[in-house]
This record gives structure tokens, sequence and C-alpha cells, in this order.
């Protein structure tokens, strides 16, 4: 169903793979549209039980994609050092497929919280009260993982 990496000496174990996704300042997210086109796009996440969540307005070109097929990759790079010597770049990259899915009620709120955990931990107080006046303004989603590999580069 999903293919090897084709070179196995520069694959990650799995903890080295996850670190990566809950370290990165963002990551990658890719979908394909209605007319078959892919279309990637950056975002805030948080990695949380096992699943990435993530947060978009009630509408747009992503969600569009999901609802038609919540089939997505999401890719987060980093360790990156460009090394003009060797002709190459250092990285650290994690790749991943899943399904997305919007989430409601508790999870909603599960999704919510790590990511103000993540990108706010030390404002949480204010972070709540902006939940609180953007949940019927914002969609969460999940992405539950299916396959995921680590590779480094140098």
């Amino acid at each position: 169903m999903f293919r090897e990496m084709r070179r196995k000496e520069k694959q990650l174990p799995m903890e080295e793979t996850l670190e990566i996704i809950k370290k990165g300042d963002y990551g990658v997210l890719s979908t394909v549209g209605t007319d078959g086109r892919p279309y990637a796009v950056p975002i805030n996440y948080a990695c949380h039980d096992g699943k990435i969540y993530f947060h978009c307005a009630m509408d747009g070109h992503k969600v569009d994609n999901m609802e038609v097929d919540p089939r997505v990759s999401f890719c987060v790079v980093g360790d990156t050092e460009i090394v003009p010597k060797k002709f190459s770049t250092f990285f650290r990259s994690a790749v991943l497929f899943g399904t997305a899915k919007e989430v409601f009620d508790e999870e909603k709120e599960t999704g919510f919280l790590a990511l103000l955990n993540r990108y706010c931990k030390e404002n949480m107080e204010n972070g709540k009260r902006y939940m609180t006046n953007a949940w019927n303004k914002t969609r969460i989603y999940k992405i539950e993982i299916e396959h995921m590999t680590g590779k480094a580069g140098s």
C-alpha cells in the first residue's frame, strides 16, 4: 500500500521521526482537489496522543479538498543546514500519510488545547479565552496516522 523508502540507509527510527514531528515549527499539509490537482499549504499543528491536530477557517481550499477526499500527506522538515562544500543540505524530515477528519465537542477542545499548549503555553489563560471566542469560527481537524517515515540527509 505504501512505498518503502528507497534509500534505507537514510531512514530514521520511529522514535526520531516522532521527535521531528513534535519539535517542528510548522508542517506542510498536502491534499488533492476535486480536479485532481495537488494542494500543499504550511500549517501550525500539534502532535497529541499519536494524532496530528490543526485548525483552519470554516471554509477554504483545504477544507473543500478534505471534504471530497480526506486522505492527506503531511511533512515536517527540521535541523536544516546548507553544506556548500558538499553541494548538499543536511536535514531531518518526517513524512506521514493519513486521513483528516474534523473533530467536534470534547475532541475539538482537546485539539484546540493541544495547539494552544504547543504555541502559547506561557499565555494559556488568554489562549483559552481566544478558544472560546473562536470556537464557532474555527474548525479543528485531526490526522489519523496510517504510515510514517523519517529521513536524515547530508
